[in-house]
């Protein structure tokens, strides 16, 4: 309901009604991710998954207003909730006269406030941690405050698995792929590229499979969140299945970008086991393509990793609204915030929940937006952060100093020991059969 003419400027604020700000349209560019530039030029380095720029098409059919996993009523999250325009398939955040509500109240306080159109007007707001560090987020843990904590994690929390990013001058994906001779670096992600020259993919296949690396003590973290209970979900862009192989259940994990987890024909979409990839990859001196069993068929099989011109899966756009509306804590780690729609999920979580950045530089920083009040969308470090801590350092060194605050450091080495041990064994294992 509209405010009247005559109210006070602070009734027009308390009539206010906080509206999730939209974010960025969809980008252009693959998400980061992974292979070890010592193994080049063997057969590459490690990559995430390209970031298609739809949700599947059953996802978008229905709406939903429930927070609650236990809904039956709750459709999944639609590629407009989460930025771009409607015009493009997104779905509107307000209706119209919401719309025409909103810019006439934001008119009448800038009137009041005498700014004009070119400045977002902003209120402060009392500040959700005792310090934007990574001391005020533990004591947030501490007090019993965050026990539903979202991680998003991007290619950085794998690097010192072994696994570089994308970017990286000399050393990440896009400088090591023009030894296979493609039109442009991202092509071995492109649906229709694959079709025609699978064999650079699979290359870079016989890199990626499970097994090849260890998880980092960042990924041993989140089980140790996992197991105190206080692990909401893991949304990860990485294609490299390490938070499964630290002990994190499939449940505890949204695979944004797929992974190596299971594999299918791209023709006629029959499920094949990851091994009937694996083998075709490593035999011989490796690069050979992996066909369908349905000889009928004989189309390419690939392991379920989002590529161009592939929707991302529909476990992202079901869990994502539902997460973010029940998360208390977000702590984001190692990426660098460049790609929707995953990079937009850090405005989703509610406007009093605290968010931590442990990354080696700033990212997803604020920027004023045309909604409300002229709401910020993204991180606030600077003036006016109420509730953004930030850790600027390797992901590894963050979680450690976290875990030492928090009194948890000896049993994430534990964690860190155990897991390791058991995955050495299991290789030993593997390796004595064959």
């Amino acid at each position: 309901m509209m405010a009247s003419p005559d109210k006070s400027l602070e009734a027009v604020l308390d009539d206010a009604v906080y509206m999730p700000p939209p974010t960025p349209a969809i980008a252009d560019d693959p998400v980061e991710a992974a292979i070890p530039a010592a193994s080049l030029p063997a057969a590459a380095v490690a990559a995430a998954s390209p970031l298609p720029d739809r949700a599947p098409a059953a996802a978008s059919s229905s709406s939903s207003d429930s927070g609650s996993e236990s809904s039956t009523s709750s459709s999944p999250l639609r590629p407009g909730d989460l930025g771009g325009d409607a015009d493009a398939g997104g779905a509107c955040l307000s209706s119209s006269s919401d719309d025409d509500e909103e810019r006439d109240l934001v008119a009448r306080l800038r009137q009041q406030l005498s700014i004009g159109d070119e400045a977002g007007v902003q209120l402060a707001k009392e500040a959700l941690l005792p310090s934007f560090d990574l001391a005020g987020v533990a004591q947030l843990i501490q007090s019993g405050k965050a026990k539903r904590i979202i991680c998003m994690c991007g290619a950085g929390i794998s690097v010192s698995a072994g696994i570089p990013d994308f970017r990286s001058p000399g050393t990440g994906l896009y400088s090591q792929l023009q030894k296979y001779n493609l039109p442009y670096p991202h092509a071995v992600f492109e649906l229709s590229y694959f079709e025609k020259k699978p064999k650079p993919f699979f290359r870079l296949a016989r890199e990626l499979f499970p097994g090849n690396y260890l998880p980092t003590p960042t990924h041993y973290f989140m089980k140790l969140l996992h197991d105190k209970g206080l692990l909401l979900r893991c949304f990860t862009q990485n294609i490299d299945s390490l938070e499964k192989q630290a002990g994190l259940p499939a449940e505890a994990i949204v695979a944004a970008h797929g992974n190596f987890d299971s594999a299918k024909c791209i023709r006629c979409a029959r499920p094949h086991p990851v091994e009937h990839v694996r083998q075709a990859v490593f035999a011989g001196d490796g690069g050979n393509a992996c066909y369908c069993v349905k000889k009928s068929c004989g189309g390419l099989v690939k392991p379920e990793i989002v590529f161009f011109g592939e929707s991302l899966p529909p476990r992202f756009w079901e869990r994502a609204p539902l997460d973010y509306s029940e998360a208390d804590l977000l702590i984001v780690m190692g990426t660098s915030l460049a790609v929707h729609p995953f990079a937009g999920l850090i405005d989703y979580v509610q406007p009093h929940v605290p968010r931590l950045l442990v990354n080696r530089e700033k990212a997803g920083e604020a920027v004023f937006g045309g909604g409300l009040l002229g709401q910020q969308k993204g991180f606030t470090f600077g003036a006016g952060n109420y509730r953004d801590a930030l850790y600027l350092g390797d992901c590894d060194d963050g979680v450690r100093q976290l875990c030492e605050l928090l009194g948890w450091q000896q049993e994430l080495d534990a964690l860190v020991a155990a897991g390791r041990q058991q995955l050495e064994a299991a290789a030993q294992q593997a390796e004595a059969k064959s």
